[in-house]
């Protein structure tokens, strides 16, 4: 054989292999960032950074928010999840969840709003997430089990005749909405930037890299199948949302979503069969719209109490 006829071989089968190596560990590392199994405490911001962050958008010097009491919430599985609550009216409570990567401190700036109507406010560390022991995140799946746990926890300690909202940013969104076809008697849900399904978010993710969707969404589905046990299918709120004909829901999105594609927020909308509102924000990026126009957003979720809460 040729000389350069091998040097071709060679310069042939160092591509395919390297592109075969490149194309698994891309769906490799999709599947292990969704589930975040690299995932250490350093990740999150401390309670002082979070202070620090909503000093900057409410100017208050150095002060907490809230007086908050510590709880903890004990799983079915064994598993605890840290959190803490802040008191104000007796009778009506808003669980607050926060998004991927972050910890309950990432919901503080946008619970203040209601806070400043009256609501009692129960934060808590998703599992991996926080205070919590290390482990896999299921990007809602798990998440909204735990969720409905800790509604029914909150209603033991606080009262069966309280009224409960829900409000979650990003994954925390997704969460909260996938709880509204088992809670109907949820008082109201606040979704701010919540992906429609799993499949959407890791659309999202490869449309970033500029990836073809095909074949790498199968071979990802089927390795949170068979890594994780849950698929795209078991994390689809714009399918649960069929469901709901009580709870009223306000979606708000940002624009500039890079993230969460703004398209997730006209899925979910118009999937929902019960009452909605959805609020675009001119120019905001993920999670942030509250910093695109703060005064915007208290007004958008006080009308949102005011005219759709019974």
């Amino acid at each position: 054989m040729k000389p350069w006829i091998i040097v071709l071989i060679i310069i042939v089968s160092v591509l395919v292999v390297g592109g075969l190596i490149a194309f698994i560990s891309f769906c490799f590392g999709i599947s292990s960032m969704m589930a975040n199994m690299f995932c250490r405490p350093k990740h999150f911001k401390t309670k002082e950074e979070k202070i620090q962050e909503m000093n900057e958008i409410e100017d208050l010097d150095g002060r907490d928010l809230y007086e908050r009491t510590p709880i903890t919430f004990k799983m079915k599985d064994g598993y605890i999840i840290h959190g803490d609550y802040s008191l104000n009216d007796p009778k009506k409570f808003v669980i607050c969840m926060h998004g991927h990567i972050s910890n309950r401190e990432g919901s503080i700036k946008y619970a203040y709003a209601l806070y400043r109507l009256g609501y009692s406010l129960v934060f808590y560390d998703h599992r991996s997430h926080g205070e919590n022991e290390r482990g896999i995140i299921t990007m809602g799946y798990q998440e909204h089990l735990d969720a409905l746990e800790i509604i029914e926890q909150v209603k033991e300690k606080f009262g069966q005749d309280i009224q409960i909202g829900l409000f979650g940013c990003s994954m925390g969104g997704a969460t909260a909405l996938l709880c509204v076809k088992d809670r109907q008697d949820l008082s109201f849900v606040i979704s701010d930037c919540a992906f429609a399904s799993l499949e959407d978010m890791v659309r999202g993710l490869i449309r970033i890299h500029k990836a073809p969707y095909w074949p790498i969404l199968q071979i990802t589905e089927m390795y949170f199948k068979k890594r994780y046990g849950f698929s795209y299918r078991d994390t689809c709120p714009k399918e649960e949302l069929k469901l709901n004909k009580k709870v009223p829901i306000l979606f708000i999105h940002g624009d500039k979503d890079a993230l969460v594609f703004p398209e997730n927020a006209n899925y979910l909308y118009n999937n929902d069969n019960g009452p909605k509102r959805l609020v675009w924000f001119i120019g905001a990026t993920h999670c942030g719209s509250i910093i695109a126009d703060k005064e915007k957003y208290y007004k958008v979720i006080e009308d949102f109490i005011k005219e759709e809460v019974r």
